[in-house]
């Protein structure tokens, strides 16, 4: 993703890396920056009602990325980002070419980019701009590589493949090198960038080996706004009950699997269980429901945590962050990518239980839900960290900082 006083926005990477920056863009377009958001077309809506202005990325490089959303979701591709690394690549290319010809006429003064999203950070270097880096997972740098605790939960086989992989990445980032005029990261270390001001949504807290981030990086907690959701929910039927919400994201969805094992695991218990369960399953695709259970293809998130006691989830920064800020103790089933580090911190800080959705039986998830309910040192250090993000200033407090380091740098030029 990516912003331009007029701003420059650009980020496909999906809902998890989209959702963070609407409640800063609406705010910065509520303090008078002019905002040009470049995304997929599935967030227009989202972000017309902010007060941007939408354009929609390339649309070969949203076709592409529908062909790798749907690798993600086998769940026997142990390495879905590994395979597809140089069409990654080429279509942030695609993306970069198509706005650099959309905004030749036009003047911008900075560019916000999502950290992962190296479109927008080449456009600004290729224009000269400032740029600000906003982080939507955990933040990384020189002596704390992101990236590089990703790979060490990765198997032999994901590794060998990496390196396999590797000369290749090379002789396509000197390519673009070539092409562009600017230092091109290798995306090895792409998550390490050079930014003006780095905006990280969670809490000094919660971020891994915090210690090693200057005042450069601001810590502003999970960006938390109202969704408008006209969805058909029985809210009704999950207050003043102890409740368990299961959810695997938007992008790994699609295990049968893991959502009848819950049912088996759940069916008897006094609780009331919310399965949400993506788009590309049905509740028919489920089985038998129990009376306990409410399955739908969507719920109101934010809602339904806020009423709930325990999250089963499968540890994308996003979920986990909505999971944390609500207090609930979470139960996790950590998939691909960066979800098995994120699982280890909520770990690490006693908020939750970390399970091997490899080697998963309705037994054990039954026992750890029950041990979340149940035992209360989960909801306690849940809460603790809700408390900082919730003292972390939010998007208020990112558009305070940025805006202050914008006009710092354009004081400076004058």
């Amino acid at each position: 993703m990516f912003i331009i006083a007029k701003v420059l926005v650009v980020n496909y990477l999906g809902e998890g890396h989209v959702n963070p920056s609407i409640g800063l863009i609406k705010e910065l377009v509520q303090r008078g920056e002019q905002v040009t958001y470049y995304t997929s077309d599935l967030y227009k809506e989202k972000l017309q009602q902010t007060g941007a202005e939408f354009r929609p990325i390339s649309m070969k490089a949203q076709a592409l990325m529908k062909e790798l959303v749907a690798n993600f979701q086998d769940h026997k591709n142990k390495s879905p980002v590994i395979g597809n690394m140089d069409k990654m690549m080429q279509s942030m290319e695609w993306i970069t070419d198509e706005i650099l010809a959309d905004i030749q006429n036009e003047v911008y003064d900075y560019v916000i980019f999502d950290a992962q999203s190296f479109p927008g950070k080449w456009v600004a270097d290729i224009k000269k701009l400032p740029s600000y880096a906003l982080w939507s997972t955990f933040a990384s740098s020189e002596k704390t590589s992101f990236f590089k605790k990703v790979m060490e939960k990765w198997s032999p086989e994901m590794k060998e493949q990496f390196l396999a992989k590797q000369q290749e990445m090379e002789q396509i980032t000197k390519r673009l090198e070539q092409k562009y005029g600017v230092p091109i990261p290798s995306f090895l270390t792409g998550m390490v960038v050079d930014a003006e001001l780095h905006i990280i949504f969670t809490s000094r807290l919660f971020q891994p080996e915090s210690e090693h981030y200057n005042e450069n990086y601001v810590f502003v907690g999970p960006s938390v706004t109202d969704r408008p959701e006209q969805l058909d929910f029985p809210i009704e039927e999950i207050q003043n009950r102890r409740v368990v919400y299961m959810a695997l994201g938007t992008i790994v969805n699609k295990r049968v699997d893991l959502y009848q094992m819950c049912i088996e695991a759940l069916k008897d218990l006094d609780v009331k269980v919310v399965l949400s369960i993506g788009n590309y399953l049905s509740p028919d695709d489920i089985g038998s429901i129990p009376d306990n259970f409410i399955v739908r293809n969507y719920v109101p998130q934010l809602e339904v945590l806020n009423h709930s006691d325990v999250f089963i989830t499968h540890c994308g920064m996003n979920s986990t962050n909505e999971g944390l800020y609500f207090g609930n103790a979470l139960v996790m089933l950590p998939l691909v990518n960066d979800q098995p580090v994120v699982a280890e911190r909520v770990e690490k800080l006693g908020a939750g239980l970390l399970l091997d959705p490899q080697n998963l039986d309705a037994d054990t998830l039954r026992k750890s839900v029950l041990e979340a309910l149940n035992n209360p040192v989960y909801k306690e250090n849940s809460l603790k960290i809700s408390r900082s993000f919730q003292k972390a200033g939010g998007y208020v407090k990112a558009v305070d900082e940025l805006l202050k380091s914008t006009r710092k740098k354009t004081t400076n030029n004058l």
